[in-house]
């Protein structure tokens, strides 16, 4: 099986991602996210493997990718504690800055810093997720991955080395993380430095539901809000998920931000691909760009 492959999550008819490739350096995750939606088709979710000749095989199969970009990644997080040593993302950059690939980085990890010399010299867009600053909600939600401050400080950084970056505010469970003081508070503290804020709301899995509910029990009374099933997933009502998306894009916007919502049906309202490949063709810092008649910081 191709370790780089088309991006495609599950056919979902809601995804506007334009077509691009996606590799894993890694199976698992180790950050065990109580959301976590790799859980229902990965073995091992939260255990962290590597993969037997990736680096070679990688090699080979980028040349199938012409006039597109790779995505890093989909399914785990690029920058486990492992790549700390193994340095397979690192190696994989190297590769895509020689074969001309843009490449697109999501990540939870502040590691990602480490890699500035490289991305800075080839075209990338990094996005970061932020769920909550609150460390004692974060460290329930995802109790191994680093701390909401640390990956603040990363993003600060990435943007002050001219790295195209992203804000992924999501997933966004209403209960916990759907309060838009912290919101503000978020953006208050990042929008000198991110470029846009892309934002989906919590679409249980049966195992992710189950992880939650006993992690916050008061949750337990929302599950008749999630009526829509697509796929696996359930959605939140469309009204409800409706009224979040419209809040954050009126605080998005107000900081002069590009807003984008992932995989939520409201396509109309996003300003740019969710994906961040916006940011692969053009990267000056001070680019502006007009939509709906009002500027935004590019």
């Amino acid at each position: 099986m191709a370790l780089i492959q088309h991006f495609d999550p599950w056919k979902g008819k809601f995804c506007t991602c334009p077509p691009k490739y996606t590799l894993n350096p890694y199976t698992g995750c180790r950050h065990s996210c109580l959301y976590c939606y790799i859980t229902s088709f990965i073995p091992q979710a939260f255990v962290v493997r590597e993969k037997q000749n990736l680096l070679q095989a990688v090699q080979k199969e980028l040349q199938k990718i012409k006039s597109s970009y790779l995505s890093l990644s989909n399914s785990s997080d690029p920058y486990p504690m492992e790549e700390e040593e193994k340095q397979y993302t690192r190696t994989i950059l190297k590769m895509c800055k020689d074969h001309g690939i843009p490449v697109l980085i999501l990540t939870k990890s502040p590691l990602v810093i480490r890699d500035i010399d490289i991305l800075k010299e080839m075209k990338a867009a990094v996005s970061l997720t932020i769920t909550t600053i609150d460390p004692k909600k974060a460290k329930i939600l995802e109790p191994h991955a680093p701390e909401p401050e640390a990956r603040i400080q990363a993003l600060q950084e990435l943007s002050r080395a001219g790295i195209p970056t992203l804000l992924r505010l999501d997933p966004i469970i209403p209960g916990i993380n759907d309060n838009p003081k912290e919101w503000e508070e978020i953006l208050q503290q990042l929008s000198a430095f991110v470029r846009q804020v892309v934002v989906s709301t919590f679409k249980p899995r049966a195992d992710s539901w189950k992880r939650l509910v006993e992690a916050f029990p008061s949750l337990s009374s929302t599950q008749s809000w999630y009526t829509q099933k697509e796929g696996n997933s359930f959605y939140l009502e469309r009204q409800k998920r409706e009224n979040i998306l419209r809040s954050l894009q009126q605080i998005v916007h107000h900081h002069g931000l590009f807003f984008s919502s992932c995989r939520e049906g409201f396509p109309e309202w996003n300003d740019l691909h969710c994906d961040g490949s916006s940011f692969l063709q053009v990267q000056s810092r001070n680019a502006l760009s007009v939509i709906g008649g009002t500027s935004f910081r590019g």
